[in-house]
């Protein structure tokens, strides 16, 4: 065989395993990734088909898009818990809604918003299971708990002689506040450390709906919920 035969024998098998290898291709698009070339088919990642968070989505689109009328005193909607209480009671789905008055703000990202909406408007991806981490050592006994607990058999209620109509910010309320929850909301957001900032949560229903019986943050005030509930029943009062 000659030389120049050989040398065409070999660009021949070149083409047919660049052919084979294209043809590959063409029929497995799962190869493409491996490959650098874009697939039709292949999934990408939005939020329309993950999970929408407050964090990692909806904080920014109420920023964008609210926060020019709704960042002061009176329908304020730049914190989780603002936004939350509007989505629990039906407002924002029904302001942001195709046809709402709202709509025309919200735009394309109204879809985004919906969708966290009808997730159950979650903050943040949930924690990751402890479960695992337990194979590593002891499993906690059935009865263990990681709640704080409250009631009778728990951390004994807040102590004072004064009548529940007589309860007043300064008289009772900001040391509950110390006691029950300054321990999370002392810091930048959801700040509860002076009187101000505790009345926006009760002229928006927000605390009333946190520490009533059934309310995520009753567990934290527990007995103490009646000095709450009473001192909001009053108006409030400094």
């Amino acid at each position: 065989m000659t030389p120049f035969v050989k040398a065409a024998l070999f660009l021949l098998s070149g083409c047919v395993l660049i052919a084979v290898a294209a043809g590959a291709l063409a029929a497995n698009s799962a190869l493409y990734p491996y490959f650098g070339f874009p697939s039709q088919g292949a999934p990408s990642l939005n939020l329309a088909a993950a999970n929408v968070y407050y964090d990692n989505a909806v904080k920014s689109i109420i920023e964008k898009n609210c926060a020019r009328c709704h960042s002061g005193p009176v329908r304020n909607l730049m914190d989780y818990d603002s936004l939350r209480a509007y989505a629990d009671n039906g407002i924002l789905k029904a302001m942001i809604s195709p046809g709402g008055p709202m709509s025309r703000f919200a735009g394309n990202d109204a879809g985004v918003v919906l969708s966290w909406i009808d997730g159950g408007a979650p903050e943040k991806p949930p924690a990751p299971t402890p479960a695992a981490f337990w194979d590593f050592g002891f499993r906690p006994g059935p009865g263990a708990g990681r709640n704080i607990p409250c009631g009778p058999q728990g951390r004994k209620p807040f102590v004072t002689k004064l009548p529940l109509n007589k309860i007043t910010y300064d008289n009772t309320i900001k040391f509950v506040v110390a006691r029950d929850c300054l321990e999370c909301h002392s810091g930048k957001f959801r700040n509860l450390t002076n009187y101000s900032a505790l009345k926006f949560y009760v002229d928006n229903g927000l605390l009333q709906t946190l520490v009533s019986p059934g309310g995520e943050m009753h567990r934290f005030a527990g007995p103490d919920t009646r000095f709450f509930i009473a001192w909001m029943n009053n108006g409030a009062p400094k």
